[in-house]
């Protein structure tokens, strides 16, 4: 099998996401566009000391995971990555860059790392090509993958990996082959000879495909550094972070593509100066998520107007309940989406729609609703039902109590909102509630209590009477009151809780294990986004683990590897069933005249 160098950047890729801090930009970096419209950047080095200090290196977690008949295949290739001359503890970056036309074919993906040896490098493409051909470009080297329709380029301390890219194609074309979670070969050999799936835009002119990847990786090795992503203060604040993984995603560029082309020009400048970064950190007991929303000028104009709001407390606290499964409470006042649509101009269009549908305006549902909702859920399990359709027939389904609140906003609009030709035939008002106006709707709906102050619907009516009536207090778990409190938006989900619930003795032999595995893995998840300093708006994403005294990373890789060999272990029993039921039966008769 040919071992091309798309796969070993896509390995060593793979690797650092298995294994991946410094405040020091990695230089690597510089040759990442501003036009790039997302980038991944994994850490490998912090990544790959966590694992270590736990005594978790490559070799242990491939040897633990493979059988027999792929270990020397996944050990070989993982060798081949550790002998090409490529930095393996330094930083990897993922781009994805859409550049003109969709039938242009010009975006393109772009895997950029270090170097350790170049000589090294370049003496393993010769090693492991088949049909090597080394050409020399303006300061640095470089080789056309024919069968993947890619380009590798190299100079003293960087690779650069490109390939034509369509994003209509998906990405899963470029996902190494066996990642979890994502389409993998049935045959156990890696597609295409490799990770990368040809693209189907690559089956005509490829010879001109080709050389505006060389043209474009050629502009990559000698981007001046106001051309360079590093340019953008968000992506520079993001490499200086010390995260394991980072991404980067630029709605400026995405919105400028040319695959948006038909996009007015209005909308496009709402998302000038618009970036997302998440950062992701690997730490005892947890993992822990933290996001940046820059808006740009318009956007934060509008935000300065209406976002300074906080989620209302008393519509989660009320929920009579002391078994929480989880919940979501968010404040936003929906006057911003109404800014945003008459900032493009297409406000006009809009009330034309609403009012020969319904006879209102735009803002009269704005100003209807106050922009606080609220879902709880508690006393999650598993629970045993009769069909609707076959009486005498059970099943065991989930169940769950839970309640949606939605704030009414102002009394008049909503009145003219729940009066319009549009709802007035579907609900009736009966003294300060409205009520659906055909039963058999209504017995076909969860109970619903529509009022001038809230919009609510429950699981069961007892639980709704006794929300509506503030009878009971709900408990939340030690800190997440005072963690939420004056945030625009905070969730939690109790994952032991709805893990642990799942019956064991319903699942078979053989994934028994993994279950009991995964119910002693994973606590809570907890998230707050906080509003807005300024022009950036800050989010926090925690996943506890139950163990908090071993690093997540650690956890995870253990548990990847022992349900690894639970799965192989369960394909093997398989198989040799399969084997034993197809077995030629043996001819009695013949073998007792003999």
């Amino acid at each position: 099998m040919k071992r091309t160098i798309s796969k070993v950047l896509l390995i060593a890729v793979t690797a650092a996401v298995a294994l991946s801090s410094c405040s020091k930009v990695p230089d690597v970096s510089k040759h990442i566009p501003k036009t790039a419209s997302v980038v991944v950047d994994l850490n490998a080095k912090e990544i790959t000391q966590k694992l270590a200090t736990n005594g978790l290196t490559m070799d242990k977690i491939f040897s633990a995971v493979q059988t027999k008949d792929t270990a020397n295949d996944v050990m070989n290739a993982w060798k081949d990555a550790e002998n090409s001359g490529i930095d393996l503890k330094g930083h990897f970056f993922v781009s994805f860059v859409f550049n003109g036309q969709p039938e242009e074919h010009k975006s393109y993906l772009s895997a950029t790392a270090s170097l350790s040896d170049a000589d090294k490098f370049e003496a393993f493409l010769k090693k492991s090509k088949k049909n090597f051909s080394l050409k020399t470009g303006n300061e640095f080297k470089y080789a056309v993958e024919e069968d993947n329709k890619g380009v590798v380029a190299w100079n003293k301390s960087t690779v650069i990996y490109i390939a034509a890219f369509d994003p209509e194609e998906g990405l899963n074309k470029y996902n190494p082959a066996g990642t979890p979670g994502l389409p993998g070969v049935d045959d156990g050999e890696i597609a295409a000879d490799s990770a990368v799936a040809t693209p189907a835009a690559l089956t005509s002119g490829d010879d001109e495909i080709t050389k505006s990847l060389i043209t474009e990786v050629d502009h990559l090795f000698h981007l001046k550094k106001d051309e360079t992503a590093g340019s953008i203060e968000p992506f520079a604040k993001l490499l200086k972070a010390n995260a394991d993984m980072g991404v980067f995603v630029n709605a400026e560029a995405i919105s400028n593509s040319g695959r948006f082309a038909m996009i007015p020009a209005n909308v496009k400048k709402l998302m000038e100066g618009t970036f997302y970064t998440g950062i992701v950190n690997f730490e005892k007991g947890k993992i822990v998520a933290n996001g940046s929303y820059y808006m740009g000028k318009e956007v934060a104009s509008i935000y300065k107007k209406y976002g300074k709001k906080e989620i209302d407390m008393s519509m989660l606290k009320k929920y009579p309940s002391q078994n929480i499964t989880g919940f979501v409470s968010y404040a936003f006042d929906f006057h911003m989406i109404g800014e945003i649509i008459k900032s493009t101009g297409m406000d006009g269009i809009v009330n034309m729609f609403l009012a020969s549908k319904s006879g209102l305006a735009m803002d009269d549902i704005l100003n209807a609703f106050e922009g606080q909702l609220t879902y709880v859920a508690s006393d999650f399990g598993i629970q045993k039902k009769e069909s609707k359709y076959f009486p005498g027939e059970f099943t065991e389904e989930p169940s769950a109590k839970w309640i949606f609140s939605l704030k009414v906003g102002n009394k008049d609009a909503f009145t003219k909102v729940m009066t319009s030709p549009m709802l007035k035939e579907i609900f009736t008002k009966e003294g300060d509630h409205y009520v659906l106006s055909n039963p058999i709707m209504a017995a076909g709906m969860p109970p619903l209590s529509i009022t001038e102050k809230y919009i609510t619907v429950g699981s069961d009516s007892v639980l709704l009477q006794d929300y509506l009536a503030g009878k009971g207090s709900i408990k939340l778990p030690e800190g997440i009151e005072g963690k939420i409190k004056g945030s625009m938006m905070g969730g939690y989900v109790d994952l032991e809780k709805i893990i642990t619930s799942i019956p064991e003795e319903k699942a078979d032999d053989a994934d028994r294990p993994m279950l009991v595995k995964l119910k002693g893995l994973m606590k809570d998840m907890t998230m707050v986004t906080k509003p807005a300093n300024g022009d950036v708006s800050e989010s926090e994403v925690i996943l506890n683990f139950k163990n908090k005294d071993e690093n997540s990373l650690v956890q995870l890789m253990n548990f990847g590897t022992e349900a690894a060999k639970i799965m192989e272990a369960k394909k093997a029993k398989n198989k040799a069933m399969e084997d034993s039921l197809f077995a030629a039966p043996v001819d009695t008769a013949t073998t007792i005249i003999k």
